[in-house]
This record gives C-alpha cells, sequence and structure tokens, in this order.
C-alpha cells in the first residue's frame, strides 16, 4: 500500500456529539458553538501498521494501480 495522509482533529463541546455527522461537528466548530483544539496532518509511510488504520477497503490496491 503506498503511503497515505492522516489527519487528527480535536474538537471539545459542552454538548454530545455521538449523533452528530462530521460536517455538523466540524461547522459547529467553525461557527463557534464547539472549539478545535489541534489539527493535524501527517504522511504515514506504512498506513497498515498505523493504530488507526481499521483495514478500510476506501484506499483499495486497485485505486492505485497495484
Amino acid at each position: 500500500m503506498k503511503p497515505l495522509y492522516k489527519t487528527t482533529i480535536v474538537i471539545w463541546s459542552d454538548y454530545n456529539t455521538d449523533h452528530l455527522d462530521l460536517d455538523d461537528i466540524s461547522r459547529n466548530a467553525i461557527c463557534g458553538d464547539a472549539y478545535c483544539s489541534r489539527q493535524e496532518c501527517e504522511k504515514i509511510e506504512d498506513p497498515e501498521d498505523d493504530e488507526d488504520w481499521d483495514d478500510t477497503e476506501f484506499f483499495g490496491e486497485e485505486e492505485f494501480g497495484e
């Protein structure tokens, strides 16, 4: 698998966000109803060895022509 970029975002709120979509959570941080304390992007050379990798097929080998 080729390297991928992993973005980690931490958003704090005073309400439970379990029922919200990602776009709603991020919109709340942008408009001030929540607070984003960290946004980090890092290149992961071997995504399959990363603790956050969930064995997704979204980035399948066929997409990369392998």
